[in-house]
């Protein structure tokens, strides 16, 4: 009897009892089902990290200063001399114009602004760098955002929200480019910016604003953006006297993080390399990422194996449901050994079955699990979308099975008939044709 014939006569040997087939599969459908349902949802866990990581524009390097690892002395001791300032991250920059870039952000003041019916609101301005828009996505829906040219000559143009164009026209759609805003600062000089960008705000940016808890259109508090060295102007400062805390350092499409890192490195070692207390810090998010992408992947190891567990009690079924067909089918086995097959031959019969029944069932599990990933991704949407609606726009939940897992749970059905039909088999093989013809 030849392969196709001995897989032939397994598939009608379990269309016979079709329900006994189906328990017999049942631990083995559960094992394999579990263990892609969990790796589905590990594997989509980090696609969906991965993509919202991306879309948040999170990968960019951040550098600030911190202990030397060899001292551990108090924070007191830093100096305003060891600290960075805006002209270092600038000359940084201007060694590699086309490879690094720099974003900054800081809090210029609360400024209390009269709209044109005479009403009195509050924005806070920030100040910061041509390429903050970049980093966080903002949304431009008329104008521009601020640009390197605003920036370097620090003109006075602002970017504000549509918001802040309803409080201050009474119309949040009214055109505001080109109009002239009087702001009037906590410390009470008045600065003149001319809009240049309006845009809208995020359902994540509105409740960190506390939009929901106004009570009215003017009572909410909106960001205006003004260039970063602009806001240097009004305070009187320059570059080489501002201090930085921290900074945001990305890259181009002709670098890369490790280059960028490299360079970073080696700039400030000018500055820094005889400092015995302090040094830079560079924190890559992507090296984050990947540490939780590393416990993740221990995860769903380690409850993928407990998970496959079942597989032994689904083998253990199997070689049961193996024996009670070999019993039932003796004489089949005495006719055919009488007729010339070999032990040899029905052996491999009894174990093509076995690997027939797991095989059966592992694809049944696969397709189990993958279902049961997708439904689960789909509950994931709903309740993200009901209980945290303003996170969903930067959420992408990406479902994706994964192939490694699928390939080794067909593998390991298909060993597990291997090893728990192999017994059987060979009892099937053993069997004197004589005594098996005799049974009755």
């Amino acid at each position: 009897m030849n392969f196709v014939e001995s897989i032939k006569m397994a598939f009608s040997s379990l269309a016979i009892n079709k329900l006994r087939s189906f328990l017999t599969m049942l631990g083995i459908i559960i094992g394999i089902s579990a263990v892609i349902t969990i790796t589905t949802i590990g594997n989509s866990i980090q696609k969906t990290l991965s993509n919202t990581f991306n879309k948040l524009g999170a990968v960019k390097l951040q550098i600030y200063v911190d202990r030397d690892p060899e001292y551990d002395g108090p924070w007191e001791d830093l100096t305003k001399s060891d600290m960075m300032t805006r002209k270092m991250i600038q000359d940084l920059i201007n060694e590699h114009p086309e490879e690094l870039t720099y974003s900054i952000n800081d809090l210029f003041g609360k400024s209390e602004i009269q709209n044109v019916d005479g009403e009195v609101f509050s924005a806070y301005l920030y100040g910061v760098s041509d390429d903050y828009f970049d980093s966080f996505k903002k949304q431009i829906t008329k104008g521009r955002a601020l640009s390197k040219s605003d920036c370097n000559n620090a003109k006075y143009t602002c970017l504000v929200s549509d918001v802040f164009v309803g409080q201050y026209f009474g119309d949040p759609d009214y055109d505001a480019i080109g109009d002239t805003i009087k702001f009037e600062m906590n410390d009470g000089n008045n600065i003149y910016l001319t809009i240049v960008g309006i845009m809208e705000y995020t359902d994540l940016e509105k409740n960190q604003l506390g939009f929901n808890k106004a009570k009215n259109e003017l009572e909410k508090k909106t960001t205006v953006f003004l260039p970063y060295n602009s806001m240097l102007k009004f305070e009187g400062l320059a570059p080489e006297e501002t201090y930085v805390d921290t900074a945001e350092i990305g890259w181009t499409a002709k670098c890369d993080s490790e280059t960028a890192k490299s360079y970073i490195q080696k700039f400030f070692k000018r500055y820094y390399g005889n400092n015995e207390k302090w040094d830079i810090e560079i924190y890559d998010p992507v090296e984050q990422l990947g540490m939780i992408n590393t416990v993740l992947n221990v995860i769903t190891i380690a409850i993928s194996v407990i998970a496959a567990i079942s597989l032994i009690v689904g083998g253990v079924g199997v070689m049961n449901i193996m024996l009670v067909s070999i019993l039932e089918r003796t004489r089949e086995i005495g006719v055919r050994k009488a007729l010339g097959a070999l032990n040899e031959d029905i052996r491999s019969q009894f174990v093509i079955e076995a690997i027939i029944i797991c095989l059966t069932g592992g694809t049944i599990g696969v397709i189990v699990g993958i279902v049961n990933g997708v439904l689960i991704s789909k509950i994931a949407s709903v309740l993200l979308n009901t209980m945290a609606s303003e996170y969903a726009e930067y959420i992408t939940l990406t479902v994706s099975p994964s192939i490694p897992a699928i390939i080794i749970s067909l593998g390991f059905a298909m060993l597990t008939g291997l090893i728990f039909g192999y017994y059987p088999a060979k009892r099937a093989g053993n069997m004197n044709p004589i005594d098996a013809l005799r049974y009755e």
